[in-house]
């Protein structure tokens, strides 16, 4: 697929598929093997992913993405992209309560690694630039085309049918969309107690703004999302403003994520741009604190440099 054609689409819908993107050959057996073992971070990422079993991707990436940015009139780092990979293991379990309920944890939770509707977290805490960024999935070991898929929520569908949430999210992640539910309602009477709250209702859960909890949207997600059905090797290129979940765990799947990030994205992998992000660190919202205090710590735990 041509890279006028990818950014058009990532334009009008914010996302793009690319069939069969990858080859066998930038794949091995032993990869996928340290893949299914290797230990998750704290958000459930895979970040210990050796750079020897990398190169037919990272060439393949280098080579379609700065093109597609150009096109879509982004700009990005072409030589800085962040690697991981995300693992979902297969489950039938339904997603949990969490009682007591908290003001800022979710109700909810869902086994085997399975995210529910958001635009990410992270990336936006560190650079406050989801404009400016693009994600790439590849499934390099998914067993099933329609199963273990991402749900999308389109741009072009937020922009008609609920033009107020496109506005606050241009741009933006640290966000998460949840409906209210019967067994929910009180979480939501208590994060939002001045909204008048039925079961049904929407509402975008503001992770990143200390001067709201969020608000109430006009959108069904549910309704209006859609599911690109991948197979091992192809890609999704995705705009990192776009709203996403996992759809579902019906089968494992590993996946390798790129990030393109922004220009003046520093490399907070180094001794220097950890230096740099703990010297911001006083100056941030109380939510952004909260949620970078632990990765610092980590960061300054190991060393870096």
């Amino acid at each position: 697929m041509r890279s006028d054609t990818i950014a058009r689409e990532l334009a009008t819908q914010g996302y793009s598929v690319v069939p069969q993107f990858l080859s066998g050959t930038d794949i091995s057996p032993e990869f996928i093997a340290h893949l299914e073992s290797a230990n998750k971070f704290r958000d459930g990422v895979i970040y210990d992913i050796p750079g020897t079993q990398m190169a037919g991707i990272q060439s393949k990436v280098v080579a379609l993405i700065p093109e597609v940015a150009k096109e879509l009139g982004i700009t990005i780092n072409s030589e800085v992209y962040g690697y991981s990979a995300i693992r979902i293991q297969r489950t039938e379990e339904p997603a949990s309560l969490r009682k007591p309920f908290t003001v800022h944890s979710d109700p909810k939770t869902a086994p085997g690694g399975v995210l529910n509707w958001h635009i990410d977290h992270f990336s936006y805490y560190v650079y406050r630039d989801h404009t400016n960024w693009l994600i790439c999935y590849m499934p390099v070991a998914k067993p099933s085309r329609k199963l273990a898929n991402l749900a999308i929520i389109p741009k072009n569908v937020v922009e008609d049918l609920d033009p107020d949430l496109a506005r606050r999210i241009q741009g933006r992640g640290a966000a998460r969309f949840r409906c209210v539910e019967s067994d929910t309602i009180d979480w939501f009477k208590l994060r939002f107690p001045n909204e008048t709250i039925q079961i049904g209702d929407w509402f975008a859960i503001d992770d990143y703004d200390d001067s709201t909890m969020g608000w109430k949207i006009k959108l069904d997600l549910e309704r209006h999302k859609v599911v690109p059905e991948l197979a091992e090797k192809d890609l999704l290129v995705m705009r990192a403003d776009v709203i996403h979940r996992t759809h579902d765990a019906g089968t494992d799947r590993i996946s390798i994520r790129c990030d393109a990030m922004p220009l003046h994205a520093a490399k907070i992998n180094t001794r220097l741009g950890l230096l740099g992000l703990t010297l911001r660190y006083p100056f941030m919202g109380a939510k952004r604190r909260y949620n970078l205090k632990n990765v610092i710590k980590q960061g300054w735990r190991l060393g870096l440099g």
